[in-house]
């Protein structure tokens, strides 16, 4: 029995050509008045005459308006020129016949005579090397029929460059085109073919007929022939190598036919015989390989050179914290530093954007949920919902996520069998990762499968103290009662309750502050005291942070004799930078993450290291004074250091970015549960018809809502209606 050998990493269609008969091409090109496109549609075939001699190409000029001089004399008139570069010769039609007769009889010459058909609108400009690539590409496969060539304006056979490119004349932008189509594989199958450049096997005329003349003037009559075809199992191949430009709808304009006069009726008569046709096409459209290729149109520089790129801060809230520091930090630097490459948008709600005061950086908002694409998208922060992975993977063609610590997936109050495959899914899929620090990449590294083809990168934010500054504070009144300041949050591994209530008994003539965590409202029993609650000591004080101002911030700081930052888990630690700034003697438990900030501050003197909280208590019984004698630091170590990282990894993920990669990231938040495999998913798994429409149903519903939530008003109303709703369950539970 024979072996089949496929070439591994290619299309098995593109590794061979099957045996076919080479046949010669008959171009036709059907031309009523409108002689200003004789020049440049024959003058672009003229610069090709190379590659006609090639295919054995000749073409034939119909002129459908006989009664019109003007164009009789400019076919005349480039003819000979023509004539001596290829074959070519004019048809005058008796009368006007209209488009769809017109080709007719090219189709019929074409059969009589066993020729491959070329039909080229006259509105076009054909570029060097387009047919002999669709003649090629017709070889791949015994079951294409229909070979159409990428276009500016040809509707599914459309590259998708960005927008601001489209008025951009044919020569400046097809190097923009071309870069495009080399990024997508040799060839695409489509659900149907269009007619401004479509080439038809010999056979498939000789089989299937010609065009219908039911339709009239014209459109979709190639659609008709497709179909007639496509029920026999022939495809349409879209060459990406191949390039020609079209004006459309001008090539007959003049003609009075428009499509909007004819489109109605005639689409009416193609579903009437083609009932799949309409779901068959949008199906094309909604397809993940289309999805990706517009993607990829994102990848086209604009006149500058720039690509467009969205800082992900889709979930930040008005609060400050960690996080929302980090974003920022970096969102600056790259507004200084970036603009030589990159247009800086930042995804985040108006709310964010005014409180964390994006606006003074020059960098533009943009709505998390708007139609807007990107060339890169990078993520601050760890995902944590479905919706911004699916939002992320459908907007940008490079992704990359910077992953601050894995305190979500460790502390086992926090993760979930869901939250791990959530994160698997997304480093699964991203283009970068960079981790906030050598521990946190080698953690991410030991707890998922990252493939190979994921950049990985580690950026620590500034090292640079000064950047941690808060402010100028008043000095410390003199006589003021001993004070320690202890850091953190509510969550269980900061560590902030426990340590902070160990200070209060074990110092009681000091006051211990807590900025982070505040004392219960309600009455805690003293035994035994919740561990994560702080205590009833009179010289304990708990305060919140996240509406706190840098300058009310940096006040607490500067009243502290020492700061205590008890956490027993980080991915960098900011309040170490900011105690270095403020110049106060700092007790962290000793952490690799610390570790490293402690190297990348010269080891640091007044950075102080514990083990347990006895031992904290016991080192804290007399507070280290500050140290002047503070070594230096490496120099340019700051924010612009941090960004010159990311940037490198993002330029190495723009360099990878890959057509197949991209269609499966798409097809992989279209059809999850297809895709992911089941046990303790994403979430649910429905059918697929289900999933879909779920998905379809909450997109578009999020988006209503919060149109509609924007309005004062309709908040109000709404928060109103809820309120009244829980009343009213209180009410009912309480009978």
């Amino acid at each position: 029995m024979a072996s089949l050998e496929i070439e591994l990493g290619r299309p098995a269609a593109a590794s061979t050509s099957f045996a076919r008969v080479e046949r010669p091409i008959l171009i036709a090109i059907p031309f009523y008045k409108n002689e200003a496109l004789v020049a440049s549609v024959i003058g672009s075939l003229i610069a090709c005459a190379a590659d006609l001699r090639a295919v054995g190409a000749e073409a034939v000029l119909y002129n459908d308006s006989p009664d019109y001089a003007p164009l009789a004399a400019a076919l005349d008139a480039i003819l000979p020129q023509a004539e001596a570069a290829f074959p070519c010769r004019i048809v005058t039609n008796a009368q006007n016949l209209g488009f769809v007769k017109t080709m007719n009889q090219a189709i019929a010459e074409a059969v009589e005579r066993r020729c491959d058909l070329l039909l080229l609108n006259s509105d076009t400009i054909v570029t060097p090397g387009a047919f002999p690539e669709m003649v090629r590409v017709a070889g791949l496969d015994p079951m294409i029929a229909f070979v159409n060539p990428r276009s500016n304006n040809a509707t599914l056979t459309t590259l998708p460059v960005p927008p601001r490119l489209l008025e951009q004349a044919p020569e400046r932008a097809s190097a923009a085109y071309a870069a495009l189509a080399a990024r997508l594989p040799e060839f695409s199958y489509a659900p149907t073919a269009v007619g401004f450049c479509m080439l038809i096997r010999w056979a498939i005329l000789a089989e299937f007929g010609g065009f219908d003349e039911i339709y009239g003037h014209g459109y979709n009559e190639e659609n008709d022939l497709v179909m007639r075809a496509s029920r026999c199992g022939y495809r349409v191949a879209q060459a990406n190598r191949a390039f020609v430009w079209h004006e459309s709808e001008i090539s007959f304009s003049s003609a009075g036919v428009t499509k909007s006069e004819w489109e109605r009726v005639n689409r009416a008569i193609l579903d009437a015989r083609y009932q799949e046709y309409g779901s068959y096409t949008t199906a094309h459209f909604e397809a993940p390989e289309t999805r990706a290729e517009e993607l990829l149109g994102m990848l086209t520089p604009d006149k500058a050179g720039r690509l467009d790129l969205a800082f992900d801060f889709s979930t930040f809230a008005a609060i400050h914290n960690g996080t929302y520091q980090a974003g920022r930090q970096l969102l600056e630097a790259a507004s200084l530093a970036w603009g030589d490459r990159f247009n800086l948008s930042v995804l985040c709600v108006e709310e964010v954007y005014d409180f964390h005061s994006y606006a003074e950086l020059g960098v533009p908002r943009r709505d998390p949920h708007g139609p807007e694409r990107f060339a890169v998208i990078f993520r601050v922060g760890q995902p944590y919902d479905w919706n911004t992975l699916q939002r992320l993977m459908m907007k940008g063609a490079v992704l990359g996520i910077y992953m601050l610590d894995t305190i979500s997936i460790d502390c086992t109050q926090l993760t979930s069998p869901a939250l791990f495959n959530l994160w698997q899914f997304a480093l699964g899929h991203v283009d970068l990762m960079v981790a906030l620090s050598l521990q946190t990449a080698r953690q991410l590294n030991r707890r998922f499968q990252i493939p190979e083809g994921v950049v990985q990168s580690v950026s620590l934010l500034s090292l640079n103290v000064a950047d941690y500054a808060l402010g100028d504070a008043t000095p410390r009144a003199p006589g003021a009662p001993p004070t320690l300041l202890v850091l953190g949050n509510q969550f269980p591994h900061k560590y902030t309750a426990q340590t902070a209530n160990a200070l209060a008994a074990a110092f009681p003539d000091r006051s211990i502050v807590t900025l982070g965590q505040t004392k219960p409202t309600k009455h805690v029993p003293v035994e035994p005291l919740a561990p994560q609650v702080l205590g009833p000591a009179e010289n304990l004080i708990g305060l919140a942070v996240g509406k706190l101002t840098d300058a009310e911030l940096a006040q607490f700081y500067a009243d502290a004799d020492a700061i205590v930052f008890p956490s027993h888990y980080e991915g960098f630690g900011i309040p170490v930078m900011n105690a270095l700034a403020a110049r106060r003697p700092l007790y962290v438990r000793r952490l690799p993450v610390f570790e490293e900030l402690w190297e990348s501050q010269a080891r640091n003197p007044n950075i102080h290291f514990y083990e347990t909280t006895e031992d904290l208590i016991r080192q804290l019984q007399q507070v280290a004074p500050w140290d002047d004698t503070v070594p230096l630091p490496a120099a340019d170590n700051g924010a612009d250091r941090s960004a010159r990282e990311i940037r490198a990894g993002l330029e190495a993920a723009l360099a990878r970015a890959d057509y197949r990669r991209i269609a499966d990231r798409v097809r992989a938040v279209q059809f999850p549960d297809q895709v992911v495999p089941r046990g303790p998913a994403l979430r649910p798994a429905p059918s697929a018809p289900a999933a879909f429409a779920a998905q379809f149903l909450a997109v578009r519903v999020e988006r209503v809502a919060l149109w509609l939530f924007d309005w004062p008003v309709v908040f109000s109303i709404a928060r109103l209606i809820a309120r009244s709703i829980r009343g009213l369950i209180r009410l009912l539970r309480g009978r």
